[in-house]
């Protein structure tokens, strides 16, 4: 096991939005600041989803640093929040915690003709596929797999996860 000195660890128990992603990158910088020395981030996380930009953001961000990361679903990664986890080198689970994939959709305002709901239905069809890409990346399925799980809605259990490949292992806490 690695020193504490070695490990920066950091939490993200929000919805994934700018605000969050602000506030999550300068306690990272903060944090590696005082731990000079860490090769390791220890990232734990529990969200409802969010911003699909920028839990894509997230993803680049951590997967482009110089050091290990580790993600640890501590309750529920749902939606956009799988991605931020899916950056992780290692993925840990509670036995207790769930993963929910889904369609994606978007909250539109406003009043729409044909052209501007055909853009929005394309975004709509583009992040769908940005999405799975990184998943299919990170685990054993198929695109098409996981786009028909995303399309139906799934609630995947702490077991399945590591079956699929989502988890790399059940985190086993010392009593």
């Amino acid at each position: 096991m690695m020193e504490s000195n070695d490990v920066i660890k950091l939490d993200f128990l929000d919805s994934i939005n700018t605000n969050s992603a602000k506030v999550f990158i300068d306690h990272l910088k903060s944090s590696s600041m005082e731990k000079t020395d860490a090769s390791c981030i220890w990232l734990n996380i529990s969200s409802p989803g969010g911003d699909i930009d920028v839990a894509i953001e997230l993803y680049n961000f951590l997967k482009q640093l110089d050091c290990r990361v580790i993600t640890n679903n501590i309750s529920v990664v749902n939606s956009a929040a799988i991605i931020l986890y899916l950056a992780g080198s290692e993925r840990y689970c509670d036995y207790t915690s769930t993963f929910y994939v889904h369609s994606v959709t978007k909250k539109l305002r406003g009043v729409f003709d044909a052209d501007r709901l055909i853009k929005e239905a394309k975004e709509i069809r583009i992040n769908t596929e940005r999405i799975i890409k990184i998943i299919t990346e990170n685990t054993i399925p198929s695109f098409a797999f996981w786009k028909r799980l995303m399309t139906k809605g799934e609630i995947i259990p702490s077991k399945q996860a590591i079956k699929l490949g989502l988890s790399t292992q059940i985190y086993i806490r010392d009593n």
